[in-house]
């Protein structure tokens, strides 16, 4: 089993993968503001995301990076994403596996970010750009990267065919998509290459 770097791993979706990190018997290094009282084979570690040091010490001794975070106007993603890959370079760690939005996968009709179109149906884009600049963070980054993109995050169980596509949306009428949904396809991520390398669309059929 491997050790895992988890960011975000006490959000909704994150604690949904760290469930099934320690189902599967990794060893999880885990980033935290305020302590969780974790289960066993969860190491913490005290600080924040935006935190060189806190993200250095996250990273040495992993095999693999997980990051669930989400944004904020703060620009989260685009302050911790150059942290993180400079922490990989330094210890020589070169799989990540992140969970963006589908905003930042490639539109259909165009060479444009699905939230530059309107194939997206939010009005607010801060969030997207944030998580945008990270994406193009990672895919210059010479790292094995894949980015998850999701539409729609729900807690409940997926309605209709999960549909899972390189790039682009895998469906124009895309519907919600549950949270467990995305954990499993990060979990997959762990031991199927396919991905390296993509932003990989997870919707239903609306």
């Amino acid at each position: 089993m491997s050790t895992i770097a988890l960011f975000g791993g006490s959000g909704r979706t994150g604690e949904r993968i760290l469930e099934r990190l320690l189902n599967q018997g990794h060893d999880v290094k885990l980033l935290t503001r305020h302590s969780l009282d974790s289960k066993e084979g969860v190491n913490e570690i005290i600080g924040d995301a935006t935190d060189k040091e806190a993200v250095l010490e996250m990273v040495q001794s992993a095999d693999v990076v997980i990051s669930a975070l989400g944004t904020d106007k703060q620009n989260v993603l685009s302050t911790f994403t150059p942290l993180v890959i400079d922490a990989m370079k330094q210890f020589d760690v070169t799989r990540i596996i992140t969970v963006g939005t589908a905003g930042i996968l490639q539109a259909h009709d165009s060479d444009n970010y699905r939230f530059e179109t309107k194939e997206s149906k939010r009005s607010m884009t801060t969030a997207a750009e944030d998580h945008a600049r990270a994406y193009e963070l990672l895919r210059d980054s010479g790292l094995a990267f894949t980015v998850i993109c999701p539409t729609q995050l729900i807690n409940e169980p997926s309605n209709g065919d999960i549909i899972v596509s390189k790039e682009v949306l895998g469906t124009k009428q895309s519907g919600p998509i549950s949270r467990d949904d995305v954990a499993e396809l990060v979990l997959d991520c762990l031991t199927n290459d396919e991905y390296v390398g993509h932003r990989v669309g997870i919707t239903t059929e609306s």
